[in-house]
């Protein structure tokens, strides 16, 4: 019969990563990390798993990422922008048009999603579900919008509400 003792562990290394890092710190030759790597893995208590692929990660580039999609919706809502309406009114009709796109686009995920006969019937079912479901969610949000818009609203004129209402269609 044998015997395992146990044995302690030194306590984990914190890790820390500043903000300000270079492109250089973040791609480090892939000879020195297999060296840290095997290092690490000789301490005791330690179990370290060696990657199959390098990943960076470009804190820029998802900066950019996100700037592409501001961009576009800048574009997109500059008629709104333009428009001598009230910043609450802006905002709002903002957001009634960026739901009524969420809610186009799932609306379409759905038909497809109905009209497909690939893959497994149940996993089908409870994606229509989920999907029926972000659709009550989305149709929810643009009533309580709407209403929302409709207070800000009531007293406009019928131009005012004409200019409105081009504006919310887009």
């Amino acid at each position: 019969m044998s015997m395992i003792g146990a044995t302690t562990a030194s306590p984990p290394a914190s890790l820390s990563m500043a903000a300000t890092a270079t492109a250089q710190d973040l791609s480090a030759d892939s000879a020195d990390s297999t060296d840290a790597a095997n290092a690490a893995s000789n301490m005791p208590g330690s179990v370290t798993a060696q990657p199959s692929a390098d990943v960076r990660i470009s804190m820029s580039g998802s900066a950019l990422a996100s700037g592409r999609g501001a961009d576009k919706a800048a574009a997109r809502d500059s008629d709104i922008e333009n428009s001598k309406l009230p910043d609450n009114v802006k905002k709002l009709v903002k957001r009634l048009r960026e739901l009524r796109e969420k809610l186009e686009q799932k609306a379409q995920e759905l038909q497809e999603l109905s009209n497909s006969t690939t893959g497994n019937a149940e996993q089908r079912r409870m994606r229509i579900e989920a999907l029926r479901a972000e659709v009550g969610a989305l149709t929810s949000a643009m009533n309580s919008v709407s209403a929302d818009l409709a207070q800000a609203t009531r007293k406009f004129n019928s131009d005012e509400k004409a200019a409105l209402a081009g504006l919310i269609m887009g």
